[in-house]
């Protein structure tokens, strides 16, 4: 499909998405209503289609069919609202998601993606900047969470950031641009593990790792000097990026204490596993709990219908059971595999696979997949509608 031109209305509803999107990741700006949120994100759906038509794209829809599965067969509580939450989840996934494209869509996704990216190295940049000028702003009652709302969303945007400036490293022409890419990817590093979040850290190691063995792969015998280089200046440089780490090492004392690496999440994915087996095949309901398999009732408001799932991929399997799980899952593997074994993507797609690669190992350990309010959410559809367009594109 050729690519659209993006008319002037087309920028203005851009940007005005960005910046309702960025009221989800930074506390200073103004609350946006829900209305206006998601009202804002219909209205350029519909702008965009009236522009150019539209056409399906059929790799998620199955997700979708299963999501409307999942509440029909279920009696599920007044207060998760859940037709409520169906509708803001679709029109977040229908705006910027890879269900309906179009010529516009393909150029109007992918300038929001590469103002999204910015826009979270420019969190990253001045989140380090607070914490080094010692503003308190920048701690929250979670630790370091620089200007965002919390430290668990600080610690994946430091990982995004910096994969951003290595892949931008590599695109760099001149020796300024490169050494500019290498500052921002070490100030992305240290806010990473400010953050304290093992998982991000976790994630952003092995994304880091799918994107240096396909730049490198034909080229074993280098790849294998960078990885030494690194090493080696990590060691020498111990005594500076080591007292950084003490938020890391805090967590990790008290698992060893405890005597499980995952205490804080154990509770919780045994309750999505007792659901899962409870109803294996619709689940309890599009992102819902049932309380008679829950113990850790503390995590589930019953008045606001807020949940904490603890991992993204067990969220998906207990709430929509393995309908939902696998119309989604298989995808997004898929996605992943194209991008790592197929050439012709090249170095972008070795990017977005990195990326995709990032969430696939998050998601484990935190639950935004199906949040629909979350910025988390938020950028991993318009990065599967990014990756869906490349993969289709190289078939």
């Amino acid at each position: 499909m050729t690519i659209g031109r993006i008319d002037s209305i087309s920028r203005i509803l851009l940007f005005c998405i960005l910046l309702v999107s960025l009221t989800k990741a930074i506390p200073f700006l103004p609350v946006v209503p829900d209305t206006i949120y998601y009202g804002s994100l219909l209205g350029a759906l519909i702008w965009l289609i009236l522009r150019e038509g539209l056409m399906l794209s059929y790799t998620y829809l199955p997700f979708l069919i299963a999501i409307i599965l999942s509440v029909w067969v279920n009696e599920i509580p007044a207060y998760f609202r859940v037709w409520f939450r169906v509708m803001a989840f679709v029109s977040v996934v229908l705006a910027i998601g890879p269900f309906i494209i179009n010529p516009v869509m393909i150029a109007w996704r992918r300038l929001l993606f590469v103002y999204t990216l910015t826009a979270i190295r420019w969190i990253v940049l001045a989140s380090f900047i607070g914490w080094a000028c010692r503003l308190r702003y920048v701690h929250g009652y979670s630790g370091f969470q620089g200007f965002t709302n919390q430290s668990m969303l600080i610690g994946p945007l430091g990982g995004i950031s910096f994969i951003y400036s290595v892949y931008r490293f590599y695109l760099s022409s001149t020796v300024f641009d490169r050494y500019k890419e290498m500052g921002i990817a070490i100030v992305s590093i240290v806010v990473l593990l400010l953050a304290g979040s093992r998982s991000a850290l976790g994630a952003t190691f092995l994304a880091a790792v799918f994107l240096y063995s396909r730049i490198y792969r034909h080229h074993i015998t280098r790849l294998g000097r960078i990885l030494l280089t690194v090493l080696c200046l990590s060691v020498l440089t111990s005594g500076i990026w080591w007292p950084y780490t003490e938020r890391l090492r805090s967590k990790m004392d008290s698992s060893k204490k405890s005597g499980s690496l995952t205490l804080t999440r154990n509770g919780l994915w045994q309750d999505r596993v007792r659901e899962f087996k409870a109803f294996p095949v619709f689940g309890v309901g599009f992102s819902t709990v049932n309380m008679e398999y829950v113990r850790a009732e503390d995590k589930v408001n019953q008045k606001s219908g807020m949940v904490e799932p603890g991992s993204g991929w067990l969220f998906l399997l207990s709430s929509m059971g393995l309908v939902g799980f696998l119309s989604f899952f298989i995808p997004f593997t898929y996605s992943m595999y194209s991008l790592f074994r197929r050439e012709s993507v090249g170095l972008n797609g070795y990017f977005l696979g990195s990326l995709l690669f990032l969430f696939f190992f998050h998601l484990f350990f935190e639950g935004y997949l199906m949040a629909s309010g979350a910025y988390l959410c938020f950028f991993l559809w318009l990065l599967l509608s990014e990756c869906n367009k490349l993969v289709n594109t190289n078939n």
